[in-house]
């Protein structure tokens, strides 16, 4: 009898792993995806605008960082729509968080994109002035 139940059984384990591997792949969540795309594209216009403002500004008389703070002000409103939407998107993935986790998330997450478009700022305005003098 052990040799009867033993194929079966290995033709029945067979079949589970065969119907594992037909079984649709769950469905990515559409509203999480358009938030995210939102996000990536407020990012680049953040990003946009203080390459607008630096591109723009006078690079010639003030040192490099002072000009790169004055653009990333410049650019407080897509700054801060950017903040309301991780904000947003923190409260979609952790629905537990409170209002107050959420924003501190999207403080500290704007903040990291700031500093690195700052940081930026500073590299191109130097290449700027460099190129004047």
């Amino acid at each position: 009898m052990m040799r009867a139940t033993a194929p079966l059984a290995v033709a029945s384990a067979a079949a589970c792993l065969l119907a594992a591997c037909d079984a649709a792949p769950p469905r990515p969540d559409p509203k999480g995806q358009q938030l995210r795309a939102e996000l990536d594209q407020m990012t680049k216009d953040y990003a946009a605008c203080v390459d607008a403002k630096v591109a723009a500004a006078d690079v010639s008389n003030d040192p490099a960082g002072s000009i790169a703070i004055e653009a990333v002000k410049a650019c407080r409103p897509q700054r801060n729509a950017l903040r309301l939407k991780v904000a947003s998107f923190d409260r979609f993935g952790h629905p537990n968080h409170t209002a107050n986790q959420a924003e501190a998330v999207a403080d500290a997450s704007v903040g990291v994109i700031e500093k690195e478009l700052r940081e930026k700022a500073v590299v191109d305005i130097v290449k700027r002035q460099n190129e004047t003098r």
